[in-house]
């Protein structure tokens, strides 16, 4: 499997696969609750998340797109309003609703300052997002991506950090190293978050 950095050129296919993968995640659900809005507005918003990931991050995919990641790096974990906005993130409102958006914008500042909290000033990458196409599960692709993130995070003795909204990730995770370090539920929203953390190779042993 050749592993790529996401240009431009694949990013419409890129996002499309992310749609595809996060159609039925709790997140996505909560904030798109119509599922015809939500398969028509989707490819666009994950276009645009991609969009932040390239630009302040890192975004990576096979040649086929037959999975994606994308990361923030150490120090750069929490995009800005005006970081989302230079990315297309402007007319989110409107595509989502304006209802749906506040809904959006609570749940995910509570997502980062429960990061904020738990690394609480800590160097660390941020594992932003590990999908596989649907229709590729259990063909090793994510296990591929992910290794590349690993393997990076021991070689410079660097945690890494993630969350998902489903809790059975958990497991997933946890043959990669990474630790349940907190649950919790959105206030107001009650949307589930598990938070886990990753301490590199050099630190576990």
């Amino acid at each position: 499997m050749k592993i790529v950095t996401l240009d431009k050129k694949m990013q419409k296919r890129a996002a499309a696969v992310l749609a595809a993968a996060f159609f039925d995640y709790p997140m996505m659900q909560h904030y798109f609750p119509n599922a015809g809005k939500r398969r028509r507005a989707l490819p666009w918003y994950m276009e645009k998340t991609l969009a932040c990931a390239m630009r302040y991050g890192e975004a990576v995919t096979m040649e086929d797109c037959a999975g994606v990641m994308f990361t923030l790096p150490p120090g750069h974990v929490r995009l800005t309003d005006a970081e989302y906005i230079k990315c297309g993130f402007l007319f989110v409102p409107f595509v989502m609703g304006f209802g749906n958006y506040k809904k959006s914008n609570e749940c995910e500042t509570f997502v980062a300052d429960t990061h904020e909290r738990l690394m609480n000033g800590r160097e660390h990458y941020y594992l932003w997002g590990l999908v596989t196409n649907p229709a590729l599960q259990r063909s090793g692709v994510g296990k591929a991506l992910l290794k590349t993130l690993v393997d990076k995070s021991d070689a410079e003795s660097m945690p890494v950090y993630l969350e998902t909204h489903d809790k059975r990730n958990i497991a997933y995770y946890n043959q990669f190293g990474f630790e349940l370090v907190c649950e919790a539920t959105i206030p107001k929203h009650g949307l589930d978050l598990w938070c886990m953390i990753r301490e590199p190779s050099s630190t576990q042993q």
